[in-house]
């Protein structure tokens, strides 16, 4: 084997070293893009706009149908908010997203299978409103237009449906009475506003929605007369809320295994930043990055053979983290001390470099939104990677810190609840 390179002076001649882009002017591009997004200018960030006037809080006693259509998952519930204001689940099932389990399926099919699930626990609700978790264009009238399916789903013919009205069509057809009032949400607008149902409003000036699991993404309150590309949304007045689609920004570096891991996706070209930091992808980037040191003789031969032989979970991933000496599945492919000493600095640096491009979309937020020092802003959060691995919150944390307290604005901190998306869901259809 050739002398090694440290794992620094590995992934920076491959571009993938978190100090080649430094955090400030990552965060300077973050709020670029946000800016030319809401004016509908060329931008990475498609600042998508909800419809949905600033969060105050929801009507209470009326039961909504509501359903979260996520990048694995599938759920569907009934919500009302009881006198006081406090969410009430009445029913609720869950099964796999269609298009997840490795078989193609078009958008009618994809309708018909929510609708199925939705006929479970619709009861006599009349409203209902779904959070939907891939790109998708909100319109005025409640409904929303799908712009992709990413995630690494493979339905098929969905781009430019209308989502409600396809899944009130199904419903329709397998008998369901009446005609219900749709709306559709992004995921995280849907988390955000969960967020805030579950919480002590008082307690903070500002929200913030965020996700970090199977894939990413943010959204904000911003001024409605800023976002000029949307006359209906401009003509609001007050504050509105805005779907980043932040898993779309393309203004980080990327290298080598980066391009190694975007090629082998379904959508090339596609979700740049969340091909670095989501549970779908990082696993994939671990796994790819050891193979170019393995090829490169940095790692031995035999490391090389087992990790190409692993299929590394983002469980494997939590557990290399909490212990790179042997105990997990990742530490054990690899043969020798120094290959595991190598492989776990590789780890540690991809996950400084994700916890920054998440962080840094969260500071960009924090800046525009200017709330004074001294209040708190809620990060309403979800996600698997960021609720399960150890290292990526703790950083995204003290990152978010330092910057705040460098640019003398507000702090944040993340708040987490139970079926956040489903409560968001209710608190947007009865708004």
């Amino acid at each position: 084997m050739c002398a090694k390179e440290t794992a620094k002076e590995f992934l920076r001649r491959h571009n993938m070293l978190y100090e080649q882009q430094p955090f400030e002017a990552l965060t300077d591009a973050y709020i670029s893009d946000m800016r030319a997004g809401l004016r509908g200018e060329a931008s990475t960030l498609m600042m998508l706009p909800s419809f949905l006037p600033a969060a105050g809080a929801p009507r209470t006693g009326e039961s909504v149908l509501v359903l979260d259509a996520g990048g694995t998952n599938l759920r569907a519930g009934r919500i009302r908010f009881d006198g006081t204001g406090k969410p009430v689940t009445e029913a609720l099932q869950k099964r796999r997203m269609p298009g997840t389990l490795g078989e193609d399926t078009d958008a009618e099919e994809m309708f018909r299978d929510i609708a199925e699930l939705a006929l479970t626990v619709a009861g006599e609700a009349e409203r209902a409103c779904i959070a939907f978790s891939f790109p998708c264009e909100c319109l005025p009238n409640g409904d929303g237009r799908i712009i992709s399916m990413g995630k690494e789903s493979r339905v098929t013919g969905a781009e430019g449906k209308l989502v409600c009205e396809g899944i009130e069509t199904a419903m329709r057809a397998l008998g369901a009475p009446g005609e219900r009032r749709w709306r559709l949400i992004n995921d995280t607008v849907g988390s955000m506003l969960g967020g805030m149902a579950s919480c002590d409003r008082t307690r903070y000036a500002d929200f913030i929605g965020f996700i970090l699991g199977t894939g990413t993404n943010a959204c904000c309150h911003v001024k409605a007369c800023d976002v000029a590309k949307s006359p209906e949304t401009a003509a609001m007045g007050g504050e509105t809320l805005v779907n980043l689609e932040s898993g779309c920004f393309g203004r980080v570096l990327r290298g080598t295994a980066d391009a190694i891991v975007d090629e082998a996706s379904g959508m090339p070209g596609d979700h740049p930043a969340e091909k670095m930091i989501s549970g779908a992808y990082y696993r994939q980037l671990l796994r790819e990055t050891l193979l170019l040191a393995a090829r490169e003789r940095i790692l031995s031969a035999k490391s090389g053979e087992n990790i190409a032989a692993l299929s590394i979970t983002s469980a494997m991933v939590d557990a290399f983290c909490l212990d790179a000496a042997g105990g997990s599945a990742v530490a054990e492919a690899l043969e020798t001390e120094d290959d595991r000493r190598f492989a776990s600095e590789i780890n540690a640096l991809l996950l400084e470099r994700a916890a920054r491009i998440a962080a840094a979309c969260l500071c960009a937020i924090l800046r525009e939104r200017n709330i004074p020092a001294g209040k708190l802003t809620g990060i309403c959060a979800d996600g698997t990677m960021l609720k399960l691995n150890p290292v990526l919150r703790p950083r995204m944390e003290a990152l978010i810190a330092e910057y705040t307290a460098r640019h003398d604005i507000g702090g944040a901190e993340f708040l987490f609840a139970g079926d956040a998306t489903l409560l968001g869901c209710a608190w947007a259809a009865l708004a």
